[in-house]
């Protein structure tokens, strides 16, 4: 995907008119629930997700979901094929757990080492 059509995709994840990446645009392109999301971004404590207002905590999580698909938007034609390939494709070098899997998992560091290296495939990533 070019960086043109990257910015266009981030730029839909931002809460109009701040600096912040909105949680409930997330959980829309990501077809998960807001419960989901404040479990990954504070699996200790409780989150409150609301328009135009989100915790540190909350923004740290996004900020690292930026960061995986600023690594992984090389690999894919589209925003929609990066989505479908966090979600839903199996890493062999992760136990043939998702990319998802593993940032719910806290595990972003490890996922960009992998996604920097350039070491997963994305044949069969992409919908039909």
């Amino acid at each position: 995907m070019t960086e043109s059509e990257f910015e266009t995709f981030m730029t839909s994840l931002r809460d109009p008119g701040t600096p912040h990446i909105s949680p409930k645009r997330v959980i829309n392109v990501l077809g998960i629930r807001a419960k989901d999301l404040t479990a990954i971004s504070n699996p200790n404590g409780n989150v409150i997700i609301r328009d135009n207002q989100s915790t540190a905590k909350m923004q740290r999580c996004l900020r690292n979901l930026a960061r995986i698909f600023s690594a992984a938007r090389a690999n894919h034609e589209s925003p929609e094929q990066m989505v479908y390939w966090f979600m839903n494709y199996p890493l062999p070098q992760f136990y043939y757990r998702t990319a998802f899997e593993m940032y719910a998992a806290a595990r972003t560091e490890e996922l960009l080492s992998l996604l920097t290296a350039n070491l997963y495939e994305t044949r069969g990533a992409h919908p039909a």
